[in-house]
């Protein structure tokens, strides 16, 4: 499958893969997770690991120490997700069904679609100071259906996928121009669907690839 040109495509290690599970699994017993979409497919754990994933996949790509930092124990705000040239970015990474993956993989996904933008919800508007570099994203491809839900473990699909999808970032500067919405950018027929939370949407035609931090 062609891989659209701004993307970094990157398959993990069965050794950070274990890193990111038990990463997931101190922040699940100590994080308490504040925003839970009615329908989320993933589940606290799960989320977590997800999201740890993509931490590590951009670290291996900057070349920076693969190593997730967590004081969870002592509920200690953290700075940042990775510092890359004297510069803090937050890293989102969003599990993402096989169909909507793959038009989003060629880059032909349009922004009204479901999983068209990438979101950042305005509900962690007081962070972005910190973020002096911006939010990077990143993608992972799940089934349609994962199977049934387990809260104490991470299902296999999910501890199966190798491969994590570097979107791009957008700059600090950018996420400031940035309009906060309800809702998706309106389709050809006239329709919008509503968020769950108040964000900032970034279609993948906006994001800055990652090559350029390089």
């Amino acid at each position: 499958m062609a891989l659209y040109s701004e993307f970094v495509n990157l398959a993990l290690s069965k050794t950070l893969r274990q890193q990111a599970l038990d990463h997931a699994r101190k922040r699940t017993r100590y994080i308490t997770r504040q925003f839970i979409p009615r329908g989320a497919p993933l589940t606290h754990l799960e989320s977590n690991y997800v999201g740890a994933l993509g931490e590590l996949a951009v670290r291996q790509y900057l070349g920076l120490m693969v190593t997730l930092p967590g004081n969870y124990d002592d509920q200690t705000v953290d700075a940042g997700d990775l510092t890359y040239n004297g510069l803090v970015y937050d890293v989102k990474t969003e599990a993402i069904p096989t169909e909507y993956y793959r038009l989003l993989m060629r880059g032909e996904i349009q922004p009204y679609e479901p999983y068209g933008c990438r979101v950042w919800t305005t509900s962690h508007w007081h962070h972005l100071e910190k973020y002096t570099g911006g939010l990077i994203f990143c993608a992972l491809e799940i089934p349609a259906k994962l199977g049934r839900k387990r809260l104490r473990s991470v299902r296999s699909n999910l501890l199966e996928q190798r491969d994590i999808l570097i979107l791009g970032f957008v700059p600090q500067a950018k996420v400031k121009e940035k309009t906060p919405t309800w809702y998706t950018p309106r389709s050809p027929e006239g329709t919008r669907r509503k968020y769950n939370s108040e964000n900032l949407i970034f279609h993948h035609s906006e994001l800055v690839s990652i090559e350029e931090l390089l």
